[in-house]
């Protein structure tokens, strides 16, 4: 009696272990973006603004989106000239990082490992674009 108690209750344990776990690895799975999609869209810690990135060649706009005044929402191009000629460019060749700078991310070129530094800005003013490589 004993035994199948213990039975009954490590069955049910195991289930919800695997539950759990499955659940976790769905929830991951959202994050994972498409290596054949041209344009990624990566979030800022701003809601209302994305970067979106062409995976391809490496090109950044900042995307604003309002959900008030038309004059709010926007594009603006980080960097207007690709990173690889053309006939380098391939879908999910380029990947941006957040760092714990909001305004910064990193842009990865996933085949030669070249890497630069990406700055966004609220202020029309403020540096926007590629900073530089780091070397």
């Amino acid at each position: 009696m004993m035994l199948t108690r213990f039975v009954k209750k490590g069955s049910l344990l195991l289930v919800l272990s695997l539950v759990f776990v499955s659940s976790f690895f769905v929830g991951c799975s959202a994050e994972v973006q498409n290596s054949n999609s041209v344009y990624e869209l990566y979030p800022t810690t701003n809601m209302y603004n994305f970067l979106k990135l062409n995976t391809s060649d490496g090109r950044i706009t900042q995307v604003q989106y309002s959900i008030n005044k038309d004059e709010d929402r926007f594009e603006c191009s980080l960097n207007s000239l690709p990173m690889v000629d053309a006939s380098q460019a391939q879908n999910g060749r380029f990947k941006l990082y957040p760092t714990q700078n909001i305004y910064t991310f990193l842009l990865l070129d996933t085949i030669n490992g070249r890497t630069w530094q990406v700055q966004w800005s609220l202020d029309n003013k403020a540096v926007r674009g590629i900073v530089g490589e780091i070397k």
